[in-house]
């Protein structure tokens, strides 16, 4: 259950009042919650919540509902808030589980895969938050009526507003679904953008009435006879979820390109026909970002002007295996993936799992990770068919 639910312009007219804090702090008395709250959670009440409330206003959005501090029996910690709205494709409810965080920089614990160091905090390296948030998305499921069946309706996102790219770079590395979105303050566009492909500006009571009053037990969410959640279909795979791939290809270009060294990507796990559809929507988004880029796709070419980011796919470099003559296949090839990682801030390699690479030329992957390695540029494979946790 919640601790508060209002509309975003109900919480920014009563922050303006100076009022959220006592409110909340009198709704943990009434509820019995009264000292479950910390000090630094008072603060993100007081910062964190308003900027939520703040991009749903600029997003056209104030009419959303908020349920804030929502709490699952069983598990341990509330979700910062759920935003409860009307999907604007399907006009069914829609709702969007939001971690809120204030980290100001965070780097990758050198000792523990997956977990990170937060700046100015002592303690155990902590979870990516975005993990946390996919973790409590899916308990959602598992327990909510509104949700069984129709997993699509629900999203989740982590908000790190005090944080630029630069500044958690590790965090943009790390990969993620539809249930982890993660945005900063320099993404703060694509955050409203997000918020506008998943609720409209309807009033988003009906949906979180729905939501509040239809929890059931797990033992009803589809689980198997030995007690595992069976998903409903493939939803949780970035690829068959291309706002979900785009979002993580572009948050790891962010990353590169906001680190102090180069570096080259491999995305793999997608067709041909996705990739290119993929490239596009990225090159696209970079472009209104302010971001030089360039796209080979088409016909052969061996001048690379030099720009932000380079996507390249794999019809491309067959294109240029294909004429037939001497130095056909990695003699050809590898002396150019070099000048485009050289030309390249961030050279991004797009490689298709239905198309087979010729026998002569080899794993084009192997050949990009051979020339990086030449240049000693480090190389980082992004995977869209993998299944995260």
């Amino acid at each position: 259950m919640y601790l508060m639910r209002l509309s975003a312009d109900e919480l920014h007219a009563l922050q303006l009042r100076d009022g959220l804090v006592p409110a909340l702090e009198a709704a943990e008395v009434e509820q019995g919650r009264a000292g479950e709250t910390s000090a630094g959670e008072k603060r993100a009440w007081r910062h964190s919540l308003p900027a939520v409330a703040r991009d749903l206003r600029d997003a056209g959005l104030g009419a959303v509902d908020m349920m804030i501090e929502y709490a699952l029996p069983g598990r341990k910690g509330p979700a910062d808030v759920i935003l409860a709205g009307v999907h604007p494709a399907t006009h069914a409810p829609s709702y969007v589980v939001a971690e809120l965080k204030q980290w100001r920089g965070v780097t990758a614990a050198p000792d523990r895969a997956g977990r990170f160091v937060v700046a100015n905090q002592t303690g155990k390296p902590k979870r990516h938050p975005a993990e946390q948030t996919a973790d409590f998305c899916r308990a959602l499921i598992r327990s909510h009526a509104a949700l069984m069946g129709s997993e699509a309706c629900l999203a989740g996102l982590t908000y790190l507003h005090n944080a630029a790219d630069s500044d958690v770079t590790d965090l943009l590395r790390y990969p993620r679904t539809r249930l982890s979105h993660l945005f900063t303050r320099d993404s703060r566009g694509a955050l409203i953008r997000f918020l506008r492909e998943r609720l409209t500006a309807a009033p988003g009571r009906p949906a979180a009435e729905l939501f509040a009053a239809g929890p059931v037990h797990a033992r009803l969410a589809g689980l198997d006879p030995q007690g595992r959640l069976q998903w409903h279909g493939d939803g949780f795979r970035l690829a068959s979820d291309p706002v979900a791939a785009q979002r993580f290809v572009l948050d790891s270009v962010r990353a590169a390109y906001t680190a102090q060294d180069k570096s080259v990507l491999v995305v793999t796990g997608t067709t041909a026909a996705h990739g290119s559809r993929l490239v596009g929507s990225a090159e696209n988004t970079l472009n209104h970002a302010g971001y030089a880029t360039r796209v080979l796709s088409g016909p052969c070419t061996a001048t690379f002007p030099v720009c932000d980011v380079l996507f390249c796919e794999e019809p491309w470099l067959r294109s240029v295996d294909a004429p037939p003559g001497p130095g056909r296949g990695p003699d050809r090839l590898s002396p150019l993936l070099e000048k485009m990682i050289k030309v390249a801030r961030v050279p991004v390699f797009v490689l298709a799992d239905d198309l087979t690479a010729p026998e002569d030329t080899g794993d084009f992957g192997v050949l990009i990770r051979q020339a990086a390695g030449a240049l000693r540029v480090p190389d980082k494979c992004i995977r869209l068919d993998r299944e995260f946790r």
